[in-house]
């Protein structure tokens, strides 16, 4: 009876021991696996997590999001592997993934380029890693892919779908050019191309005045429900377009025999892109296209032929004038004097109308407003000098432009332009 005892205690301690070791080799690989876990080590955790469906629907999540969490944990589990040195897949690669298979990519506002975890065919390309073109395998087999589709269709039901959809337009009305005092609106991305992302019907009303677009699909307040507008002002080029999930791709391409007026194209892309990530392309060629030493040249030849009995031309030649001159010239003088300001300034800002034109007295520093040249950074002078100051505003009364007249001596001593 005795042995049968303590042969049953026995059989009892080696499946406490055997259970006690299954459960701490559990712990241990758990353990080991979150050491070489791939997610935010190798990866970094995005800013945005987007999936897409079978059925071309879009899904986004936002890092913070219960359902990003969710998303992120699986995948931890999921993505044990990391493979710098990976296959390198081709752009047409990519671009089919994109086209035709459910997928999660991974977005990011600026630390790194995107990923994309494909769900389906995804043996031997689990994980890949894009780049300016193409992209390279960064993971050849994930776990648990029917878990994370499941857990995804589940997660999307109470989530907004986005189609990804885009257009280009070209507008009907051409411009002879973006006036300087609207040039500031826009982003300058190289010589005569301008662009600026709309996302809300009153600026869209703003741009339209300034560019006098016309585009053949109207554009409403629901259209930004679900979409962003790009639009892009420029000179000579032919614009082409290519739209990711993660960024806008714009390519230039000089247009043989073109004129000099500027084209005025409009994208209305799906909110589901990052539409903060822009990159426009191939400028380097581009700009050996035009002829940008001639054009600085004709631009220096204008502000070095400026009449230097109108304009402050030299600012050490024209404050030992101004020091020796005890005497004052009257308004009425100012106002012709202003007048060849004005005509002047129409070759930085653009013109205004003299029907709208103000006067006021102020103590103002020279600037090199008339005097600067094409490569030359603004600068104002130290010198305090009572001036007539003439104000011009465009139809809107949102811009325009303002000369400074020297009291002293009469010359113009520099301007600007302001407004929104």
């Amino acid at each position: 009876m005795k042995k049968k005892v303590i042969v049953i205690v026995s059989l009892i301690i080696i499946a406490i021991l055997i259970i006690g070791a299954i459960f701490a080799y559990a712990i241990y690989k758990e353990n080991e696996t979150q050491e070489e876990q791939v997610i935010g080590v190798e990866m970094v955790e995005p800013d945005r997590i987007v999936y897409k469906d079978n059925q071309e629907n879009y899904f986004e999540f936002f890092k913070g999001d219960e359902n990003y969490k969710e998303i992120i944990n699986i995948l931890k589990k999921s993505i044990i592997s990391y493979n710098e040195n990976g296959t390198i897949l081709a752009e047409e690669e990519i671009d089919q993934i994109h086209t035709t298979k459910s997928f999660i990519e991974f977005d990011y506002e600026t630390i790194s380029k995107n990923y994309i975890i494909q769900l389906d065919e995804n043996n031997e390309q689990a994980v890949i890693r894009l780049a300016d073109n193409g992209g390279a395998v960064v993971s050849e087999k994930i776990k648990n892919v029917n878990k994370i589709k499941n857990t995804l269709s589940e997660i999307s039901l109470n989530c907004k779908p986005y189609k990804l959809e885009y257009k280009e337009m070209v507008s009907k009305n051409s411009l002879d050019g973006l006036e300087y005092k609207y040039q500031q609106q826009f982003e300058q991305i190289n010589y005569k191309i301008f662009q600026v992302k709309i996302d809300n019907m009153d600026d869209y009303e703003k741009y339209s005045y300034i560019c006098n677009f016309a585009f053949e699909e109207e554009i409403t307040q629901e259209t930004f429900d679900d979409n962003v507008l790009i639009l892009t002002v420029s000179s000579l080029p032919k614009i082409d377009v290519k739209v990711n999930i993660g960024n806008i791709k714009y390519t230039y391409n000089r247009i043989e025999n073109a004129n000099m007026q500027y084209t005025v194209h409009l994208l209305k892309v799906s909110k589901i892109v990052n539409t903060d990530c822009i990159y426009n392309t191939d400028l380097t060629e581009l700009e050996s296209q035009i002829d940008l030493d001639n054009m600085h040249v004709q631009y220096d030849e204008k502000v070095n032929n400026l009449d230097s009995e109108v304009f402050m031309t030299d600012y050490d030649k024209f404050l030992e004038e101004y020091e020796e001159t005890t005497t004052t010239i009257s308004e009425v003088e100012a106002t012709e004097i202003a007048d060849k300001g004005f005509e002047e300034a129409e070759r930085i800002c653009g013109s205004y109308s003299k029907s709208t034109q103000i006067v006021e007295t102020r103590n103002i520093k020279p600037n090199n407003f008339f005097i600067r040249k094409y490569n030359e950074y603004d600068k104002v002078f130290d010198t305090n000098i009572e001036c007539y100051v003439f104000s011009r505003l465009d139809d809107m009364g949102l811009n325009g432009v303002e000369i400074y007249v020297d009291k002293r001596t009469g010359k113009i001593v520099g301007g600007g332009a302001f407004g929104d």
